[in-house]
């Protein structure tokens, strides 16, 4: 995956270096691409095209006109797929893709969205200065950070139906170059330079664990859409951030099923770095890793009844534990399965001391738990841990 992402934009970077007007970020997972955005500003116009390559390729068109004081005061957007069609419409609203528009005015903004075939013009009140979210984008967060540098406090509106208000972002600045978004819980880093450029955003402390940086030179982006699409069509699709697994096994008299997801390392340091220590992990990825056993089984000296739990992995440089817990729905929602950022220690039954293996023969690309020689074994890159498990 890395050889190919280098020899597409190799293959469609411009040669010359970037002006003082155009900017292009790349959005990357380890070593793997997620996105690209290219910027280019002529006077107070503002134009932006991001090509996104996860879960399918899609290209977000934008433009934005600026008023003498920095503010929006348009703002259009379009999406599209790969090849340059127009993406399908909202299949449950019937709102189009494309021709979607912001008009500032005072404290008013006027937002089109054509809805089944029709054009829908809502009217809200914003406080002066709104900005219109854009997915995906980069710029949006740079312009975000730099309101909120300089007001103290950003507010922002997107196109849905339900955004009868503005909202404003928990941004807290440190120093002049330097902020932290906080989006329910997790932490986005932003650096930037004196004129409030991006040089660095840090998603490490999320779930999604994106870096972003400027690139040095000019690339197509659209051609690169195009070339990702392609492949796509021809059954070459990009490899997926994460894919759900499962381990089933008989224990002594217990039959055990195991449903995880399996992150990929994409050339990434894993253990005390991606997966920090001292630290409680999901024990995988999105959904919390889930154990159901329908008798009685002893994971590592301590009894487990039979049940269904969630598991979940404190690693660290000294003893490292396993940790099983009856938590398994969201909170917000009984239908869906807990979420593995949702871990609830009120909810712990055992910790059990696991044992490590961090010189293992071979490479784990993907995070991999299995059930082997009467061991429960949770292994990834090199490394890994282990626990004896058995019926009773």
């Amino acid at each position: 995956m890395k050889t190919a992402i280098i020899r597409t934009l190799a293959l469609f970077a411009l040669p010359v270096a970037l002006s003082a007007q155009t900017r292009v970020f790349i959005t990357r997972l380890g070593s793997d691409t997620i996105a690209i955005e290219r910027i280019e500003k002529a006077g107070n116009k503002v134009t932006g095209v991001v090509a996104r390559h996860f879960p399918a390729t899609n290209v977000v068109k934008y433009s934005l006109t600026l008023a003498k004081d920095g503010h929006v005061e348009n703002f259009e957007q379009g999406t599209y797929r790969g090849d340059g069609t127009p993406a399908p419409a909202n299949a449950q609203t019937g709102a189009a893709s494309t021709g979607l528009k912001m008009t500032f005015v005072g404290d008013t903004v006027i937002r089109e969205v054509p809805t089944n075939g029709q054009p829908v013009v809502r009217r809200t009140a914003v406080p002066k200065g709104t900005q219109p979210t854009i997915g995906g984008s980069w710029l949006s967060t740079e312009m975000q950070v730099d309101a909120a540098r300089k007001d103290g406090k950003v507010n922002v509106i997107g196109f849905a139906a339900n955004a009868n208000a503005a909202t404003s972002p928990d941004i807290r600045m440190a120093g002049n170059d330097s902020a932290e978004i906080v989006n329910q819980g997790f932490r986005i880093g932003v650096k930037t330079d004196k004129n409030g450029h991006l040089l660095h955003g840090d998603q490490s402390l999320t779930t999604q664990k994106y870096d972003i940086t400027p690139l040095p030179k000019d690339v197509d982006v659209l051609a690169i859409a195009a070339a990702w699409g392609s492949k796509e069509v021809a059954g070459a699709t990009a490899a997926p951030t994460n894919t759900p697994d499962s381990v089933i096994a008989t224990v002594g008299n217990a039959h055990v099923r195991i449903l995880y997801s399996r992150p990929a390392r994409r050339g990434r340091e894993l253990w005390g770095k991606l997966v920090p220590y001292d630290t409680t992990w999901r024990l995988g990825a999105d959904f919390a890793t889930q154990l159901k056993t329908d008798a009685d089984i002893t994971i590592g000296g301590t009894k487990v009844a039979a049940g269904t739990y969630t598991l979940w992995l404190l690693p660290s440089q000294g003893e490292s534990f396993l940790i099983v817990n009856t938590k398994l729905q969201d909170p917000r929602d009984p239908t869906r399965r807990l979420w593995g950022t949702q871990w609830d220690p009120a909810n712990d039954i055992a910790k059990i001391s696991v044992q490590k293996h961090m010189s293992l023969p071979t490479e784990e690309e993907r995070f991999h738990i299995f059930i082997e020689n009467g061991m429960l074994m949770m292994h990834w890159g090199n490394g890994g841990y282990g626990v004896s498990i058995k019926g009773n």
